[in-house]
């Protein structure tokens, strides 16, 4: 027999773990950090781009697949957002703005580690760089 709380319980739990980003796996470093949403400046030179954009299109095209809008309400797709040193700049079209020389490390934060770290707002997650 169901308790009467229990749909909303349920409904909530999954709300918590879509956006804390549980559905998907990772492949977890010693550090608990995930591999893959790391790029160096050592792997991004390999790829022969001249600017930021490209290059990680190249290695992590995931990084900026869009689902299409974010609600019911809204049906306007969104972008990944970008961040420098701590300060928003844009969307993933300012990546095409910075050369690849410029940057040291590349790091993607999925929605829900996004706003942990820079706050509500970020449905696509946050592409943040870190300058030379």
């Amino acid at each position: 027999m169901n308790a009467p709380g229990r749909p909303l319980a349920l409904a909530a739990l999954v709300v918590t773990c879509l956006l804390a980003g549980c559905a998907g796996a990772t492949t977890q470093s010693r550090g608990g950090h995930d591999r893959s949403a790391v790029l160096t400046s050592e792997e991004l030179a390999k790829t022969n781009s001249d600017n930021l954009y490209d290059a990680i299109a190249k290695l992590r095209p995931e990084w900026f697949t869009s689902r299409g809008p974010t609600s019911a309400t809204d049906m306007t797709p969104t972008s990944v957002d970008v961040y420098m040193n701590g300060t928003q700049l844009g969307d993933a079209g300012y990546l095409r703005q910075i050369r690849v020389l410029d940057v040291s490390e590349v790091r993607y934060w999925d929605a829900g580690q996004a706003s942990a770290r820079f706050g509500m707002g970020h449905p696509r997650g946050v592409i943040e760089l870190t300058r030379k």
